[in-house]
């Protein structure tokens, strides 16, 4: 607004005006010294070559710039679009699942070091089984009865840690149904975790079962050898007897000898239909063949009063072939009880499977450390 008072002001398009209306165009450019610059716009004005470089590198740094920022654009928004989208790929929603994999991993996490304490009885009962095929072989009763009292021992912790990390995780129910309800509360990756601890704790079932096969196994060897063992002690006082010509005694104590034969020859009979006990069988039935002979040997010397007769030389020719029959050690004894405790060999390898499935399994959830996760 002009006030009245004071002089009008210039317009300020003045300073717009086309240059060569302007007061000052006949003087051209203040720094022209000598007048002979040209006006680039000037219709008679042709640009040079410094003129079209410039306008297109300017034209060049226009575009580049474009490119530029449509770019960061770009990846701006795939960037925005990938923070808010889960990949399709697996279906898998982490952020939905994590709290729930918190809480599960702390118990497969205390489950593996159960696990581990669990490994040790297993290691434990493995030596004890080892211990027990030894002891048979050399026939040794107070080693088996220790290795038996020992893995009972390792057995009872081995069935009562199973039992309670099934009670914990339920493994004794795992089947589809439950695999599919745990994919829903909790990551693929978390559900693989839960069924491998589960099958770790399954790896071990039939140990009670192998062990008591053991045990039964190896009782029955040894009853065996002992059934053996009575018979060759009792004849060893029959011949005795008859030697100092006690035929009646000698007579009374093969017949206790040919009792204690007929229990093995029953167990033997039993056992060869899940077993091959040929040896035994071959031992047992030449065994009650001399002790057939050998009693009426007996019996005719005391018929004759001591005199040899006919009968006396005919039963003593008897006695005598089934006695080179006999075994002349007994060495065989080894063969015999291997026989019996056949099954125990496979249900020792059994033991020993178990154990080294569960040692794998701990491998694999570990990594080789007991804390697991």
């Amino acid at each position: 607004m002009t006030m009245p008072s004071l002089p009008p002001r210039p317009s300020p398009g003045l300073s717009f005006r086309p240059i060569e209306d302007n007061d000052l165009a006949g003087f051209g450019s203040g720094l022209d010294f000598e007048g002979d610059d040209f006006e680039p716009f000037h219709e008679d004005y042709e640009p040079g070559w410094g003129d079209r470089f410039r306008a297109l590198a300017g034209r060049l740094m226009i575009r580049v710039g474009w490119l530029v920022l449509a770019t960061g654009l770009a990846f701006g928004s795939a960037g925005l679009v990938a923070a808010a989208e889960h990949l399709p790929s697996s279906g898998a929603r982490p952020e939905l699942t994590w709290a729930a994999d918190q809480t599960i991993s702390t118990r497969l996490d205390a489950a593996v070091r159960e696990l581990a304490l669990l490994s040790q009885d297993v290691d434990a009962l493995g030596t004890q089984a080892r211990s027990t095929l030894s002891s048979l072989t050399q026939v040794n009763a107070l080693g088996l009865k220790s290795a038996w009292d020992a893995g009972w021992s390792d057995v009872t912790s081995i069935d009562a840690e199973a039992a309670d990390l099934n009670k914990k995780l339920a493994c004794k129910d795992w089947d589809t149904t439950l695999q599919v309800e745990l994919a829903k509360k909790y990551s693929p990756a978390m559900v693989t975790r839960y069924h491998k601890v589960c099958t770790a704790v399954a790896s071990i079932a039939p140990i009670h079962g192998d062990w008591q096969a053991m045990v039964d196994g190896s009782t029955t060897a040894m009853r065996v050898a002992g059934d053996i063992e009575t018979h060759d002690s009792v004849a060893t006082d029959a011949l005795k007897s008859a030697g100092q010509g006690r035929w009646a005694d000698a007579l009374a104590s093969i017949g206790q000898a040919s009792a204690s034969i007929s229990d093995a020859t029953t167990i033997a009979n039993n056992l060869s239909t899940v077993t091959d006990v040929s040896t035994l069988s071959t031992w047992l039935s030449r065994t009650t063949e001399w002790d057939a002979a050998a009693s009426r040997l007996w019996q005719a010397m005391i018929d004759s009063k001591g005199v040899v007769t006919k009968q006396v030389t005919a039963a003593l020719r008897a006695e005598g072939t089934a006695r080179a029959l006999l075994p002349n050690n007994t060495e065989v004894l080894q063969v015999v009880l291997y026989e019996v405790a056949g099954n125990l060999t496979s249900d020792g390898i059994s033991i020993e499977t178990a154990r080294g499935d569960l040692a794998g399994a701990l491998a694999d959830l570990t990594g080789g450390s007991v804390l697991g996760g």
